[in-house]
């Protein structure tokens, strides 16, 4: 009785482990003749079909069998991609280490420039509100830097200026929010005005700069220091004609201590 059950068990376990490893029994013709290349085809096929699993065998089969293959890069490249496209950010992590180990093994690769734009881009998915850590943010930052720094000519540098400059404003408004708290609602003005000077000195694109100005000066005031906040009012009127703060930066500094002239200085 158990001789006659073996062999249908047998048959089972032997599909099953086909259709776990290719979704489908394929020929093993092809690839025993043209062995790397037909993985590549084999795995490049299930990528396009979002079998992301089968894709991985496929690929790093490849690498196992032929780690000298001309397509090893390529593989590399591909089982990166089929974490990336893959839900779940425990996937995205594994795909930014994938990109990086490409890089590491074949940083003269074609698509080199390739894998550095979706190292900073599996950072930029990971961004979050300017409210909360900006961890994310930073290294976006500084792997889109470093794509357009490496790879200026790209075909991808402009878009990595493009998510870069999101970043920047991100981050300028992390750091305006956190100057805004302590300033409206800690009513804490020297903790206001480094936070306020650093969206100036860092993000001098930042939408939000006249509005930066005014609360730095704003910030001076406060903390009885017009001469620091006055060059801030005078900022907007000069930088700013038509900022919505600019009306009240002449009025307060038509308020504040007439500067003091050379001869009264000495």
């Amino acid at each position: 009785m158990k001789f006659r059950v073996l062999p249908s068990v047998l048959v089972a376990a032997s599909l099953a482990v086909a259709v776990g490893c290719g979704g489908k029994v394929e020929p093993t013709s092809g690839v025993a003749t043209q062995g790397d290349q037909r993985l590549m085809e084999l795995g490049r096929a299930s990528l396009e079909n979002k079998r992301w699993t089968e894709a991985r065998g496929y690929l790093q089969q490849l690498l196992d069998s032929y780690p000298r293959s001309q397509l090893a890069g390529d593989a590399r490249l591909g089982i990166a991609d089929s974490y990336f496209n893959e839900s779940g950010s425990g996937n995205l992590i594994l795909s930014i280490a994938e990109y990086r180990d490409f890089l590491t093994f074949f940083p003269n690769h074609p698509r080199a420039d390739y894998a550095q734009f979706q190292i900073a881009s599996g950072h930029y998915r990971q961004v979050q509100s300017a409210d909360r850590d900006q961890e994310p943010t930073l290294l976006a930052v500084e792997e889109f830097e470093k794509l357009i720094d490496l790879y200026r000519n790209s075909r991808y540098a402009e878009e990595g200026r493009v998510l870069l400059a999101e970043c920047y404003d991100l981050l300028a408004q992390a750091e305006f929010g956190i100057g805004e708290f302590y300033l409206q609602i800690r009513k804490h003005c020297r903790a206001a005005i480094p936070r306020f000077l650093a969206v100036i000195d860092k993000y001098p694109t930042f939408v939000k700069l006249d509005e930066v100005h005014f609360l730095v000066g704003t910030a001076y005031q406060q903390c009885r220091q017009p001469d620091e906040a006055r060059p801030h009012f005078r900022q907007i009127i000069d930088a700013f004609p038509d900022s919505e703060f600019r009306e009240q930066a002449q009025t307060i500094l038509a308020t504040l201590p007439t500067e003091p002239t050379p001869d009264k200085a000495k």
